[in-house]
């Protein structure tokens, strides 16, 4: 049996930070497919004739989807994207916005390429450090004894 799969905490991924928002925006798309199998995403991408049949393994897809990894070309976002997409009768070149958000016309797929983009080019911070001589983040002049 599959495992669900879960939206990273702010713990493992920062709020507000370009990685969580690719995330969320990719992980909106796997909400609204029905949160298929990782094997399903998959056979999917390789069994369609748009895409090379080893765009994206399940691992790769379980990486992106958990924030773990941003993939180093869109062709990997944009199939798994787009198997997402037909899954949840959704077109990924339509406007995003609807509902009078002024003039802004980007599309699905063009709002997750800015994100992919975004993410790329900004590092996750370290991790917190969990105590010792650097304490929460910051030196600390009192030994770790």
């Amino acid at each position: 049996m599959a495992r669900v799969l879960r939206m990273p905490s702010t713990t493992e991924l920062p709020p507000r930070h370009p990685r969580r928002e690719f995330v969320e925006e990719l992980f909106s798309y796997y909400r609204d497919a029905g949160r298929p199998t990782l094997r399903n995403i998959a056979e999917e991408i390789a069994d369609s004739s748009e895409f090379d049949a080893f765009t994206a393994s399940r691992e790769t897809i379980r990486k992106t989807l958990r924030g773990e990894t941003v993939p180093l070309t869109f062709d990997v976002v944009n199939a798994v994207m787009t198997v997402l997409c037909k899954r949840a009768g959704i077109d990924p070149d339509t406007e995003r916005w609807t509902g009078g958000f002024g003039d802004d016309s980007t599309t699905h797929r063009q709002n997750l390429r800015n994100l992919w983009n975004n993410a790329l080019d900004t590092p996750l911070p370290p991790p917190a450090s969990t105590g010792g001589w650097w304490g929460s983040g910051g030196y600390s002049d009192e030994p770790p004894f």
